[in-house]
């Protein structure tokens, strides 16, 4: 249709889209003076009936309201109120994604115009949910437009035909099986399509069609929120919620599900850094003596256990988690290394502790009483003042059974630097005795 081609009262003018049962044009109506939406359908369809008694029994306010309908010959029209604005697909396009709160106030908006087709004595599945029919006024509301494939739950099954667009439909209505799965569970599909394109302007439509977790695209969108979306677009419907009131209250109630989670994530983080610390003390407290190498070894191996547990439960539970802690943890960004720096220190106290253990055999502790009965703790190579009396005390746990031991015995006279030495050989008891 060229521009200016006049149809009775009206002026065409202006080519706005097309779909599958035909193009809609923007033309002016002379008698009213104003411009008017005109659908006009293919010759070979009956879709224009179907599509004006549909219309025509609705009320709602995101619903376009139809002021005329025309035959001339074979062509038939359609006449709607025109709606200045884009289509949501390009107002995404020109504008990037939609902030996650005006997301979800149009994504429930857009349920209530559902809930209300749903619900109706004769109920209507829209099938066709998608960005290119959703409007976007000058005015920042949205209005659901084309009915051309929306479905009468009494019609006849076998005169409707398979509808959708890749990426938006649900699979059964994509299936072979025709519309014996189809129900109210494929626009909930379709609404969880749009408002995960909305949220991440990825579209599904395109390759490589497939809908992802939603904050792989941004880590700041609600993990809540996500569930929600990941649930309304599940392949197998018995796994999508299962009305869209559901779909409706998981919606408006998203931010109670991340507070929740967020107590929850709280708490359990306190336990485990908690545990953390008390093992950290536990380890600090066991470094420098010497008979507790095993537990300064079990205390290291408890303290990177707990790192790798952590890091693994959050790989497998909380992706977009882990690249957050990725970023603040991991990376040598502003010196925060702290996981690093934490497994270096780790790593190297327990090198020394194995080392220790390696040595244990050159280490000789003793127990030694002065002539006052105090009880000084000494390694071999202490040095003291020399006092007329000395007790010597050498604990079992040092010896093992059947083996010699050599224990000397130096005195340094500090003016002269003058050593007096005095060997003695030990010998613990044989096994048994």
């Amino acid at each position: 249709m060229t521009e200016g081609t006049e149809k009775g009262k009206y002026i065409f003018y202006e080519e706005l889209g097309s779909g599958g049962s035909g193009k809609v044009y923007r033309a002016y109506d002379k008698h009213l003076k104003c411009d008017r939406a005109v659908k006009k359908f293919k010759a070979e369809d009956d879709v224009w009936k179907k599509e004006l008694d549909m219309l025509k029994e609705l009320r709602h306010p995101l619903l376009p309201m139809i002021t005329d309908s025309m035959e001339e010959g074979e062509e038939r029209y359609l006449v709607m109120e025109y709606i200045e604005g884009k289509n949501l697909e390009e107002y995404v396009r020109e504008r990037g994604r939609i902030a996650q709160e005006q997301a979800v106030k149009w994504a429930i908006e857009l349920a209530e115009v559902l809930i209300y087709l749903h619900e109706r004595s004769s109920p209507v599945i829209y099938r066709d949910m998608k960005p290119s029919n959703i409007m976007v006024d000058t005015y920042g509301k949205i209005r659901l437009v084309d009915f051309g494939t929306a479905w009468m739950r009494y019609q006849e099954k076998d005169n409707v035909l398979r509808a959708g667009t890749y990426g938006y439909a649900a699979p059964e209505q994509l299936s072979e099986k025709g519309m014996d799965e189809v129900d109210e569970r494929s626009d909930i599909y379709g609404l969880g399509a749009v408002l995960y394109y909305m949220l991440t302007g990825d579209n599904l439509s395109e390759p490589p069609f497939l809908a992802q977790p939603i904050r792989l695209f941004d880590r700041r969108l609600s993990s809540g929120l996500e569930k929600a979306v990941g649930r309304a677009v599940a392949e197998e419907r018995n796994k999508r919620y299962q009305t869209m009131r559901q779909f409706k209250a998981a919606l408006e109630c998203y931010k109670k599900t991340d507070k929740a989670w967020e107590r929850f994530r709280k708490i359990i983080g306190g336990i485990y850094y908690c545990i953390l610390l008390g093992v950290g003390f536990w380890f600090a407290g066991l470094c420098g003596n010497s008979g507790k190498e095993e537990e300064i070894l079990l205390a290291a191996g408890l303290i990177l256990s707990l790192c790798l547990i952590k890091s693994v439960i959050c790989i497998f539970t909380r992706k977009g988690e882990v690249r957050r802690e990725r970023s603040v943890f991991l990376t040598e960004k502003k010196g925060r290394g702290i996981v690093l720096v934490l497994a270096g220190i780790v790593s190297a106290m327990a090198i020394s502790a194995g080392q220790a253990v390696a040595g244990e055999e050159k280490v000789l502790m003793v127990n030694v009483r002065n002539t006052k009965g105090q009880k000084l703790l000494i390694r071999y190579d202490a040095i003291y003042p020399l006092s007329d009396v000395l007790k010597l005390e050498l604990p079992l746990c040092n010896f093992e059974e059947g083996k010699t031991y050599e224990l000397r015995l130096e005195c340094i006279n500090c003016e002269t630097e003058e050593i007096s030495s005095r060997t003695f050989y030990l010998k613990s008891l044989e096994p048994g005795l």
